[in-house]
């Protein structure tokens, strides 16, 4: 089978396309024969080794796919059968490749409306937003959020799922293409944060007044700026940092504006709190079954074009969900 392999850090042209055996399944484990897999902006960071946990080399990125059940090891019951159609959660990676093998309880039977392209969109992405309303924001109605990275993976979702909550929506995204999008998607008010004082934008926007709840993950002058943004008692919600740069808010202005902030991991859902991660997911798949939610047709590449793939994601010419198929 192919495989992209990285064995040493550094630029997309480190992902090696190799010819490996298919893996057999240990006890608990079932192989899929993939069909997508998702990529994240976190492979970018494992690739260049700055993401908050070390890679180890040599490894296989991709920490999510869609396929098909192939065989399954010891102890493994319904419903993995072979020929069930799963999205696999793959903790340590592995999903850059033809066949992978997952832990049968990290799978997730796919409902046969959802296309494998679709359900790499809604396995991470989705299940971070709603994962980070149903914990951090439960009460939107009538309350102002703002959402940075808008006509991104999470945060077109996030739009979606904020407005489905009675919440007024200011979107911001690094251009104005992206903020078409955005404004699709049901956004009240779109601000381009790559121009200066963006934060005075938001407040306008908002008669004046900061907002309720601010969803970030660029990090660095926007980290800044979001926080600026925030109306006394506001709440911040972190959960990426996309730029590597380091935010410089100082711990008294939180103090001063009464402001709270969370960070979300859902890594941390995945092995500590399965229950609510499954929740999260089984509330999207339903909310697209009922035509509530829209998935933006993720931008495709083949397993051997891995590295552009990496290339766009890192130059912010992408939006939504972006899949590598295998051609299956």
């Amino acid at each position: 089978m192919k495989q992209v392999q990285l064995k040493q850090y550094g630029s997309p042209d480190e992902l090696k396309l190799i010819e490996t055996n298919i893996p057999q399944p240990k006890t608990g484990e079932v192989v899929i024969k993939v069909e997508a897999i998702g990529v994240n902006y976190s492979d970018t960071l494992r690739r260049r080794n700055q993401y908050f946990q070390p890679t180890p080399l040599p490894y296989i990125l991709g920490s999510e796919a869609v396929g098909q059940i192939v065989s399954v090891g010891d102890v493994v019951t319904e419903p993995y059968g072979v020929g069930t159609r799963v999205l696999a959660i793959l903790p340590f990676g592995g999903g850059y490749s033809e066949y992978v093998s997952a832990i049968a309880q990290y799978c997730v039977p796919l409902p046969p409306h959802i296309d494998s392209k679709t359900a790499t969109a809604i396995f991470v992405q989705g299940t971070t937003a709603q994962l980070m309303i149903s914990q951090f924001a439960k009460d939107l109605k009538d309350k102002t959020v703002l959402i940075n990275a808008a006509a991104g993976g999470v945060g077109s979702l996030l739009v979606q799922l904020a407005k489905l909550n009675g919440a007024k929506v200011i979107a911001t995204s690094s251009s104005d293409e992206k903020l078409k999008v955005a404004k699709a998607h049901g956004a009240d008010e779109t601000i381009n944060y790559s121009k200066e004082n963006w934060s005075e934008k938001v407040k306008s926007a908002n008669n004046g007044q900061g907002v309720d709840i601010a969803f970030e993950m660029v990090g660095g002058n926007i980290y800044n700026e979001t926080v600026k943004s925030l109306a006394q008692g506001g709440h911040l919600i972190v959960y990426g940092c996309a730029s590597g740069i380091q935010g410089q808010v100082h711990p008294e202005y939180f103090v001063d504006e009464n402001i709270s902030q969370s960070g979300f991991n859902l890594a941390f859902y995945i092995t500590n709190k399965m229950p609510l991660w499954q929740e999260a997911l089984g509330t999207i798949i339903e909310l697209i079954a009922q035509g509530k939610l829209k998935i933006e047709t993720p931008k495709t590449f083949t397993l051997s074009d891995v590295a552009e793939a990496h290339r766009q994601i890192e130059a912010r010419q992408t939006t939504g969900k972006v899949v590598l198929t295998t051609n299956h």
